[in-house]
């Protein structure tokens, strides 16, 4: 039986401040995808395991793409990035609901939480 690999999508204003993260994943085997704002739907599309929405940069989302997010709510688990604080959020993330936060210089506990179990699916984060 082939083990699939994880898909993460990193929604960001601002990609290179997590060239690292992306870079640890992709070496992990992760399938990683970061979108362009006006791809950010189709990458949405995709299916992927797990969105890492960056809240220290901003993302782009629209309400539409939010609603979109929620709707796949126990399809994909949602991380928010942050600094260590989450006001001012602003409105474009209003109303999404994540299943967790992590820091975005302290990110290793993804690499951990994104190690493929039997069957291709990511191990649950703490």
């Amino acid at each position: 039986m082939a083990v699939r690999s994880p898909e993460v999508v990193l929604l960001s204003a601002f990609p290179q401040a997590h060239a690292a993260l992306v870079q640890a994943l992709r070496s992990r085997g992760v399938v990683m995808r970061v979108p362009l704002p006006h791809e950010m739907p189709q990458a949405l599309g995709s299916s992927p395991d797990v969105v890492l929405v960056d809240l220290v940069h901003g993302t782009g989302l629209t309400p539409a793409m939010v609603s979109r997010l929620n709707r796949r709510r126990g399809h994909a688990m949602v991380v928010a990035l942050h600094e260590g604080w989450l006001e001012p959020l602003g409105r474009e993330v209003a109303g999404l609901a994540v299943e967790g936060f992590c820091r975005s210089a302290d990110w290793r506990p993804l690499l951990g939480a994104l190690e493929t179990r039997p069957g291709g699916v990511p191990a649950p984060l703490h």
